[in-house]
């Protein structure tokens, strides 16, 4: 049998809205402008509204919809329409799982009654060298919030939240299958991490970074995914974003970091890759084949097959060694500047951060994958000038009370 048309596709470069046709409004922020700049004057646009493509300019989109047209920022719309938002560590029992995982079983019997070796066509790889899933279990057992107060009573075990990851479901919205296939890829390459680096399982340092991206993440388009960080341990200073919303932090960077805004900076910078796709674009799985994967693999590990390891091999190649196109780096800058703006951070954490950062020791991974500093930060003060926090409530900084934990 044939699999790799059954299995995830995937592109590995930034989408345009324009190529797209319609986006949807995804965002209570988002409003048609006047100018492409955020603090242009506008009127509020309504999730849900259906938007046209005109042209592209840096973060902003120019959009028709009805008989007006404006600006609006790519933060807060999205080519995939409304979905309910993708839930990590809950086992689905909807009838199309059940369905292809009887299919599945049958196939495994009759495969073994011809004595085929399925396990070897489709080439399936789990846990072991390549991947460690177990930290990114822990991980994802963390409470996500936006109450950056933390008690000792919320605290979970670790392992508590099971190996698969599947989705709650309303009546009225599913999770898409490109959102599935983005986690699904995500969740493997963010594995693929954790086995280089060891995850610093500290519950309150990972619940205070989560409750900054829960809050970054509700101001943009992406409602269909729980964004994530994680601190790893590496003298390097560099941060990583995964499909699907998984953010990686190293005690490098955090060593650096002197404010909340400048965190948040960093982590907004992060989730921009996310929230622009510049991931590419995914397309749902097979779900008979995810079964089978599932039923040819030792008892109690993740599948990753064999397409999935190939994406998985360029993005980590990415992180390392080749970079992103510098326009998309410029543009999660950009994104950053916004996305803090929205709730209340100072808008120059990110180049405050990139002007200590220029000064320090253990940057070469991030040099040499991103554009040259004293670039990004030229940009990113003439982008600052054309945002305001003006009627936003200012986050309290509450960095002093974690900065410590990191260690000297």
């Amino acid at each position: 049998m044939k699999w790799n048309y059954l299995s995830i596709g995937f592109l590995l470069f930034g989408i345009s809205l324009i190529a797209k046709g319609n986006v949807y409004v995804q965002s209570t922020k988002a409003k048609l402008l006047s100018q492409p700049k955020l603090n242009a004057e506008g009127s509020l646009l309504k999730i849900g509204d259906v938007l046209t493509p005109i042209q592209e300019q840096g973060l902003f989109v120019q959009v028709r919809v009805e008989e007006k047209s404006g600006w609006v920022s790519k933060l807060f719309v999205s080519p995939l329409p409304p979905g309910n938002q993708m839930k990590l560590g809950i086992t689905s029992n909807s009838s199309e799982a059940v369905v292809a995982r009887q299919r599945a079983s049958d196939f495994t019997k009759t495969a073994a009654a011809r004595g085929l070796s399925e396990t070897q066509k489709m080439r399936v790889r789990g846990e072991g060298d390549l991947y460690d899933f177990e930290s990114l279990r822990w991980l994802e057992s963390v409470p996500l919030t936006t109450d950056p107060n933390l008690s000792k009573s919320d605290e979970t075990k670790s392992g508590e939240v099971t190996p698969s990851i599947q989705m709650e479901t309303n009546q009225s919205l599913s999770v898409l299958g490109e959102t599935k296939a983005e986690v699904k890829l995500g969740r493997s390459l963010a594995a693929r991490l954790l086995k280089r680096y060891n995850i610093v399982r500290d519950l309150e340092l990972t619940r205070y970074l989560n409750s900054i991206a829960t809050k970054l993440g509700s101001v943009s388009s992406r409602k269909d995914l729980e964004f994530r960080v994680g601190v790893i341990e590496s003298n390097e200073i560099n941060a990583f974003s995964c499909p699907g919303g998984y953010l990686f932090l190293t005690t490098g960077t955090l060593k650096k970091i002197q404010t909340e805004a400048e965190l948040a900076g960093i982590i907004a910078h992060e989730m921009g890759h996310v929230i622009l796709f510049h991931n590419g674009e995914f397309k749902q799985s097979n779900l008979f084949v995810d079964v089978l994967s599932s039923l040819l693999s030792p008892p109690g590990s993740e599948v990753v097959n064999t397409a999935m390891a190939t994406a998985i091999s360029e993005m980590e190649k990415q992180f390392f060694e080749t970079g992103r196109d510098a326009k998309v780096e410029l543009e999660a800058d950009e994104a950053a500047v916004g996305l803090v703006s929205q709730i209340g951070y100072s808008p120059i954490g990110l180049s405050s951060y990139l002007n200590t950062m220029s000064r320090a020791e253990g940057t070469d991974t991030l040099k040499k994958t991103h554009p040259e500093t004293s670039m990004r930060i030229a940009k990113l003060v003439y982008i600052e000038a054309s945002v305001s926090t003006d009627g936003t409530t200012l986050v309290v900084d509450r960095w002093s009370e974690f900065k410590n934990r990191i260690g000297k």
